[in-house]
């Protein structure tokens, strides 16, 4: 019986940790998918900043200030980005390898069931063999009687 609760019990533990698995990578993703959208969002004020400092030529040398700020804020998101990659990557591996586990464990409880099954299948067919042999057995021991 403990079997019988064993395997599902390992799934579902099994499960749980690749939902968590996945959470993180999932998490990991949305920052970076959030720094791309900073970058995006920087490089457009940039951008709007370099078409006001070129429409207003005394906003220059703010806009030179400006620009600095905006590159170094813009390497910080990169550097940010670079470090999330192998992060990601790792995380990426482990769901995989999390996923391979509860598979396997789906896969053992359904051999399990199939064996069972097959073990029920197999003594339910005994029991009818047994049945009909008796039967055979009870026509055949009429047939003596009743014809000698």
């Amino acid at each position: 019986m403990a079997s019988k609760r064993g395997l599902p019990t390992l799934i579902r533990l099994h499960q749980r940790q690749l939902d968590e698995k996945r959470r993180m990578l999932a998490e990991l993703e949305q920052m970076r998918a959030e720094m791309d959208r900073k970058i995006l969002l920087l490089d457009g004020e940039i951008e709007r900043e370099r078409q006001a400092a070129a429409d207003q030529p005394e906003l220059i040398g703010q806009f030179a200030a400006y620009l600095e700020g905006a590159r170094q804020r813009r390497q910080t998101m990169l550097r940010t980005i670079d470090e999330l990659a192998p992060k990601i990557e790792a995380a990426a591996n482990a769901v995989a390898v999390a996923f391979q586990d509860v598979k396997k464990f789906e896969i053992a409880a359904e051999m399990k069931a199939r064996q069972r099954k097959a073990a029920l299948d197999k003594a339910e067919q005994d029991e009818l063999d047994d049945i009909a042999l008796v039967q055979h057995r009870r026509r055949g021991a009429a047939d003596d009687d009743g014809g000698g």
